[in-house]
């Protein structure tokens, strides 16, 4: 008997040592109990949801961090917040970059005065010299950088000028050539958004005192439309048709159409707009004040529309044909 509870007990502390490392290995993969700590963890969600967005606000800003890590020897720093990026590969040596460098240099003034847009010349010039003499060759004021910058991953291209369009998260919207830069505004503020607009109505100002053929135009209006034919004898009558069955819908939306030809007196601009029922008024192109339109280009021997503000800040221009498009301008800046 006393044999048989030897026994017992040593099959029972046997059992107990080969069970206790399998509980703490179950122990081990079981979940976690919730516990009043966890619990405050859980409350803690909304802060890791800030986290995020403040890392997307981080991340919407990568380039400019990268950006911030070089110096720039033409002296001005780019706008680092800006929401879009322009890089282009240039160099005083390459002819076709000599060839788009004047209408860049136009295009960063208004860039620059949108805020959102940043455009930054990656030289391939050999020494500094060149690369600030080609800049001031064109008057071109944008920041520039040598070989061997920090910068975000930009496509090589073939051969420069060669531009790479991109959002201020590195995304590419576009590259190619360095004449896409000519579409600057429609792959990143959008075609027709208004840049400089300061509110002040320089156009109806300008206006007064001035001769119009057809009535008088709306003082008062958002956008002027300026609609330039060299002569009335060999304008498009078929535009001047459609603006005129549209005039009564541009004017409820406060857009105004001037027609500016080169005629002999006003009579002749009047009977000719008459003709074609169009109730809006016209102006002899050498007629005092024409010339000082606000946001009124050089007017040649081409066709071609401005689209203005109040103030004058350029809506786009073009061919005739952009007049036709005025509810696109005006819904983009509403």
């Amino acid at each position: 008997m006393m044999k048989s509870k030897f026994i017992l007990l040593i099959l029972l502390a046997g059992l107990v040592t080969w069970a206790t490392p399998v509980a703490h290995a179950e122990s081990d993969e079981a979940p976690p109990k919730i516990t009043k700590k966890a619990k405050k963890g859980k409350k803690g969600k909304k802060g890791k949801k800030a986290g995020t967005e403040e890392n997307a606000t981080a991340e919407e800003s990568v380039v400019g961090a990268l950006l911030k890590k070089n110096t720039y020897f033409n002296n001005p720093e780019p706008n680092f917040n800006a929401r879009y990026f322009i890089f282009l590969k240039s160099a005083s040596w390459c002819g076709p970059c000599n060839m788009e460098m004047p209408s860049v240099a136009k295009a960063y003034e208004q860039m620059k005065a949108s805020g959102k847009v940043e455009l930054i010349l990656l030289s391939h010039d050999r020494v500094e010299a060149d690369a600030k003499g080609f800049l001031e060759k064109y008057g071109a004021k944008f920041p520039a950088l040598m070989k061997g910058a920090t910068l975000p991953e930009i496509p090589e291209g073939k051969g420069i000028p060669h531009a790479t369009i991109m959002k201020s998260d590195g995304t590419v919207i576009e590259e190619g050539h360095g004449s896409i830069i000519r579409g600057w505004k429609k792959q990143t503020i959008g075609e027709y958004a208004v840049i400089g607009d300061d509110g002040e109505p320089r156009v109806g100002k300008a206006m007064k005192g001035m001769k119009f053929a057809n009535g008088k135009p709306s003082a008062k209006a958002d956008f002027y439309i300026y609609v330039y034919m060299p002569d009335s004898g060999s304008a498009d009558e078929e535009l001047i048709s459609e603006l005129a069955r549209s005039y009564k819908d541009m004017k409820k939306a406060k857009v105004e159409v001037i027609y500016i030809t080169n005629a002999k007196t006003p009579a002749i601009i009047a009977k000719f707009l008459k003709s074609k029922k169009a109730k809006f008024p016209g102006i002899q192109l050498n007629a005092d004040g024409v010339d000082e339109l606000p946001g009124l280009g050089k007017l040649g021997a081409s066709p071609c529309a401005y689209v203005v503000t109040q103030s004058g800040a350029l809506v786009t221009e073009g061919e005739p044909g952009i007049a036709t498009k005025w509810e696109k301008f005006v819904e983009a800046n509403q």
